[in-house]
């Protein structure tokens, strides 16, 4: 990214801390000026630094991304109706990164659920001052140094002890995508008690085509034997950007579950965070990346093991058409202290082109000696052997081509356990893949 560039977002922080310093309790200035300073201090990513290898941000400083000064809500209902999960579970929607009231449903929450705005959280104070920037540090990355220095709006879901959620929690980001090149810097944090369990669906979309920016940070706290399910579904115009990292702490004997797929933007990066603090902890990692065109879509994750008895399973596959590239770089961390860690990784990526790319980086790095740990990563086409099976019964190229396409898709998106979502996410495939729509005809 050009000085031009990072000047431009390091204005617009000066200006919008400068806006909201009167009534800001001291914590939450301290913690936007140091996203200020870390962004001056580490400037945007390039190519040279390792994590951002395959990944080149300079797109996004063409564009004077700022937050939108009015919501405009017209026009986004039908958004809302075609995408709001059934049933009588909360639903927070926001529009170009701002709470909307009068599109959401925050009554009727059951007891021990607690889902509202962080701004109006923010304004009330108690809870969330230990709870924002507790596991995503502005030093992490320029982007969450961005999201903090511009933190105002998200929301907080806070699960009591032993509380069982019978409906998932919705949070619905709408990109209304016109020419005010909207910056949206949500940022979502979520406490789980102990013993307690929750579904939650981040669903990032695009109202209409256009150019935005998306740049989203998600912390989460499991207590001791919480069990979280994390949905989210990365659906915005191909002429948006999209920068999300998810930060995970979790307690003793704790659960969590992600499910990530990512079919929009014409950069898109989902990070993955998650840190098991005690002994126990379950992690599973599910990903599906859908391109075509030039869209440019890009994995990153992190699992630290970093106490024993501690298991991960990893799963990302990639369908890449056009000029479409997909980067997968997933790092397993085991500590010296985490014996019995079991973990595994894969990658596999599915190229319907000549021109499409995909890099895969799995990496192991392991400093304990009781361990089961494996990793693998595939880049390969439709087998032709397959091809020929279902054309010897009389299935023409491009529908036996599009049968196994979805196929290869339908491992993960099969594995998401939310069955509205599931569908959703089926119906914006078949828009993606080649004939998806003929071939399960």
């Amino acid at each position: 990214m050009t000085d031009a560039g990072l000047q431009h977002y390091l204005d617009l922080a000066e200006r919008f801390q400068a806006e909201r310093a009167a009534g800001a309790p001291s914590w939450l200035r301290a913690l936007r000026q140091d996203g200020i300073a870390q962004l001056a201090r580490q400037g945007f990513p390039t190519s040279r630094n390792e994590d951002w290898k395959y990944t080149n941000v300079a797109p996004i400083s063409g564009h004077a991304f700022s937050p939108v000064r009015t919501v405009h809500e017209a026009g986004v209902e039908a958004a809302v109706a075609r995408l709001a999960l059934p049933g009588s579970g909360p639903r927070l929607v926001f529009v170009d990164g701002w709470f909307v009231r009068e599109l959401s449903r925050v009554d009727g929450l059951p007891a021990g659920l607690t889902v509202r705005s962080l701004r109006e959280a923010l304004q009330e104070g108690g809870e969330v001052e230990s709870l924002v920037g507790r596991r995503a540090r502005a030093e992490a990355s320029a982007f969450t140094a961005l999201n903090a220095a511009l933190l105002e709006e998200g929301a907080l879901v806070c699960v009591e002890r032993g509380t069982v959620c019978p409906e998932p929690v919705q949070l619905l980001f709408l990109a209304r995508g016109d020419n005010h090149v909207a910056l949206a810097s949500p940022r979502v944090v979520v406490r789980a008690g102990e013993n307690s369990e929750l579904t939650l669906v981040e669903s990032y979309v695009g109202a209409a085509p256009g150019v935005s920016f998306t740049n989203a940070v998600t912390e989460v706290v499991l207590g001791d034997g919480a069990r979280l399910t994390h949905l989210k579904l990365q659906a915005e115009s191909e002429t948006a950007y999209h920068i999300g990292s998810l930060h995970v702490e979790q307690g003793r004997d704790s659960r969590f579950a992600s499910h990530v797929i990512s079919l929009g933007g014409a950069l898109a990066r989902n990070e993955i965070h998650a840190l098991f603090c005690a002994e126990g902890g379950e992690a599973t990692l599910n990903g599906l990346y859908v391109g075509h065109g030039t869209q440019h879509l890009d994995n990153w994750t992190n699992l630290d093991h970093a106490h024993p008895r501690c298991s991960s399973r990893e799963l990302y596959k990639g369908v890449l058409d056009d000029k479409a590239r997909g980067t997968f770089h997933g790092k397993v961390l085991v500590r010296p202290d985490a014996q019995q860690t079991d973990a595994r990784q894969a990658n596999r990526n599915l190229l319907l082109s000549e021109s499409a790319m995909a890099d895969a980086r799995p990496q192991l790095e392991i400093l304990a000696d009781d361990v089961r740990c494996a990793h693998g990563a595939t880049v390969g086409r439709l087998d032709e052997q397959a091809l020929f099976y279902l054309r010897s019964r009389g299935i023409p190229r491009a529908q036996a081509e599009s049968l196994l396409t979805h196929a290869f898709a339908t491992e993960v998106v099969g594995a998401v356990p939310l069955a509205t979502l599931r569908d959703q996410v089926e119906e914006l495939l078949a828009r993606k893949l080649p004939g998806a729509k003929e071939g399960r005809a």
